[in-house]
């Protein structure tokens, strides 16, 4: 008896995710607004239906935010970027270099490099940005050009050589993640980067409309709502970064302290969800795959850390050749 009460014990423990008491990390968004109209995206693709009112976060609003962060007792992983191209906020150095002020929290962005000009990349590593993401599907012209419309390949890739000539003592990282379309070579993207950058991501392909996928069920708590806050440029917080929509608010900044919004009731009856296994019954969670997909097998290849998602549908990623 005792020994099946102890497995139960175990067991359970498996299914509730540690709650820290403070994020371990935020995604504030500076922008849902973007310069491009990628073919794959779920807020910017082709045929998506959802709307969003677009903005910009205002100067108040994120001062307080990041005030509030840089008074937490415990290290922040920061990401400022959402639902568009973060390059496009005015002030967008402005809140990196503010971010950077405190000292417990690290700073990064993903952004599709079309912006990044000499001047932006010197601020980048100016500032000690910790890392950078740049989306950049391949390294076939056509190929890339096509799905990221508005791109130039050419020019993205001479944008993102600037910023590898001026990184002092490898910082910021940088991380190359690539769609996987299936006219797509991952193996001449991986030869085009490998050696240059930090990290290659091979990403599964996913539907713009995430309710194309089949119904979801999953048996573990996805991570996200365990270590992640999210705030729109709007002040609103939902609840992961899956959620370009806002169709799970859980509270609003700077009118609720974004402490206790990461305790909110709201967010506290999504995670007993997910730790009763029964998050299909949140609406947002029961066609998402960021719990079963977002898992990557590793290799290195000329210092690069070479990363390939699992369970893909994709069959350019059964192997890292093509």
């Amino acid at each position: 008896m005792k020994l099946l009460y102890k497995a139960k014990s175990l067991f359970k423990r498996d299914l509730e995710p540690p709650l820290p008491d403070f994020p371990v990390s935020v995604l504030l968004e500076p922008t849902n607004a973007c310069n491009l109209r990628c073919r794959m995206c779920s807020v910017w693709g082709e045929n998506v239906k959802k709307s969003r009112e677009v903005g910009f976060i205002k100067r108040a609003v994120w001062t307080k935010a990041l005030d509030e962060m840089g008074s937490w007792p415990v290290q922040v992983n920061l990401d400022i970027h959402g639902a568009g191209e973060p390059l496009l906020h005015p002030d967008f150095f402005d809140i990196l270099a503010y971010a950077k002020e405190k000292g417990n929290i690290s700073v990064g962005f993903l952004c599709n490099a079309t912006l990044l000009d000499e001047k932006k990349a010197e601020a980048v590593v100016r500032l000690g940005t910790d890392w950078v993401g740049f989306s950049v599907d391949g390294a076939q012209k056509e190929v890339f050009e096509y799905y990221r419309r508005g791109a130039v390949l050419a020019e993205v890739e001479k944008n993102i050589e600037k910023l590898i000539a001026l990184r002092q003592h490898g910082k910021p990282s940088i991380l190359l993640n690539m769609v996987g379309h299936s006219e797509a070579s991952s193996e001449l993207f991986i030869q085009r980067w490998e050696g240059k950058v930090d990290t290659l991501q091979l990403s599964r392909k996913r539907p713009v409309e995430r309710e194309e996928n089949k119904r979801i069920l999953l048996k573990k708590p996805c991570p996200l709502p365990f270590q992640q806050l999210v705030m729109g440029w709007n002040g609103y917080t939902v609840l992961c970064c899956e959620d370009c929509w806002g169709d799970y608010i859980i509270g609003k900044f700077p009118e609720e302290r974004l402490y206790d919004i990461w305790h909110c009731k709201v967010v506290e009856r999504a995670r007993m969800l997910h730790r009763k296994a029964k998050s299909g019954k949140i609406r947002l969670c029961s066609h998402c795959d960021s719990g079963i997909f977002h898992n990557y097998s590793e290799m290195t290849r000329e210092n690069t850390l070479v990363k390939v998602e699992l369970n893909s549908i994709n069959p350019a990623y059964g192997s890292l050749k093509d």
